[in-house]
């Protein structure tokens, strides 16, 4: 689930490592120079010439006997590491070729080796899929970090999203994602602005700051990443760092939506259900989430879950929720965490009997991940000595102000925590 691939044309939550489009800019003087040009450059071993041709037959603004996978194959044995990378991302994805993921993974070694990032990125991709080479994600950790050293911000978003969620088993460590992201976002890279924005609105890997998180959301929308949009619409939704506005948190979700981001359809939904700034539409908010949960979105399951597990306009099917509840905690939605850590603790729900043990732990897991209720409700487990936790007045009070830093009013009137600008509960 964490990488995608660089094609010609060009961004997780946080979500997948993304590949690198193969690269079509070249040198002035060659992209000026005429085909017949290029033809006997590349006949007399000029790697960047055979490049040139493969690129524009690509691109389709040449018509020639050859191929563009041709060309690239020349370009690559006369040392060009960007018709490697190209050549081996046509084998990648079956463009004009037979699909090819061991030769693939041959051609981008070769580019990468010659430092090429785009190269070093794909490779990473590979590797951490276990496509065409063996399934190693400390070989692609260190794949992506080689191509933000080498400047490319793709690299440096993927490197973090390996560090923020220990897909490695390496050992999450935000910290060091919050610096990945961050080198990532300064090289113009969208999805690494958005990625930071996440971090420091949920405050992991260092202090919350909502007003620098609408700043890099904002920067990812704009820069293309409508991720951000969905995710400055949560500010807005949420009354945090800003005033609460559910009309512009709802333009937000609306433009997120159209670009095909499934985290927004979700939140669109959200407000349908609620009727924010919208006609109050269950079903249409219903099949926006089915739509999002389709699509394999966290927080769409979640909210499908909801009504599977309330039996809303469908047949109650609490398995089926679960399932669902489950498979989006997993993917590290803190509300699927709640809601499981809820339905545990309850114990009313065949087939879920009370497990305060297992409630606490997905009350941790949410809480880590921003859930203001959930850091409330762990405090209050700590203090009652529920589900094998021990009372802890010092850590009672830290979950609490992380409670009301995320808007959960209930913490802060226990904390005397400074709310956030019109909080409303998650």
């Amino acid at each position: 689930m964490r990488s995608a691939l660089l094609a010609l044309s060009a961004a997780a939550l946080l979500g997948c490592a993304t590949p690198a489009i193969p690269n079509a800019q070249a040198p002035a003087t060659r992209a000026t120079a005429s085909p017949d040009t290029l033809r006997a450059r590349c006949a007399e071993g000029d790697g960047p010439s055979c490049t040139e041709l493969g690129i524009r037959i690509e691109r389709g603004d040449l018509i020639d006997r050859e191929t563009a996978a041709s060309f690239y194959e020349k370009g690559c044995d006369h040392g060009s590491a960007v018709a490697c990378n190209n050549l081996g991302w046509l084998l990648h994805n079956g463009k004009g070729v037979p699909v090819d993921l061991r030769r693939a993974a041959h051609l981008y070694a070769r580019g990468c080796n010659l430092k090429n990032a785009r190269a070093c990125t794909n490779l990473g991709n590979l590797y951490e899929n276990g496509h065409g080479v063996p399934e190693d994600l400390v070989a692609a950790l260190e794949l992506y970090r080689r191509a933000c050293a080498l400047g490319f911000g793709i690299g440096c978003r993927n490197e973090g999203l390996i560090r923020e969620t220990n897909f490695g088993r390496i050992g999450e460590d935000p910290t060091w994602a919050r610096k990945c992201y961050e080198r990532g976002c300064n090289l113009g890279d969208a999805g690494s602005c958005v990625n930071l924005g996440n971090l420091v609105r949920q405050g992991r890997g260092g202090p919350v700051d909502f007003d620098r998180a609408r700043e890099l959301f904002t920067q990812g929308c704009h820069g293309g990443d409508l991720l951000g949009c969905n995710n400055l619409g949560f500010l807005y939704d949420k009354g945090l760092g800003v005033a609460k506005d559910m009309c512009k948190a709802v333009a937000e979700y609306e433009r997120a939506c159209k670009g095909d981001v499934p985290l927004g359809c979700s939140n669109l939904g959200y407000a349908y259900e609620k009727g924010a700034c919208l006609p109050k539409d269950p079903r249409r908010a219903l099949a926006l989430h089915t739509r999002a949960c389709d699509q394999n979105e966290p927080l769409g399951c979640n909210n499908f879950a909801v009504y599977l597990e309330r039996g809303e306009d469908m047949p109650q099917d609490i398995s089926r929720a679960l399932e669902l509840y489950r498979f989006a905690c997993d993917k590290k939605e803190p509300l699927a965490c709640h809601n499981l850590a809820r339905i545990y603790e309850q114990g009313d729900l065949f087939p879920a009997p009370q497990d305060l043990g297992l409630a606490a732990n997905y009350h941790r897991i949410a809480c880590d991940r921003a859930h203001g209720k959930s850091c409330a409700a762990l405090a209050r487990m700590h203090h009652e000595g529920l589900g094998g936790l021990r009372p802890d007045p010092a850590w009672e009070r830290d979950l609490r102000a992380r409670a009301c830093q995320q808007g959960y009013l209930e913490a802060c009137s226990l904390t005397g925590t400074t709310l956030p600008e019109n909080p409303t509960p998650p």
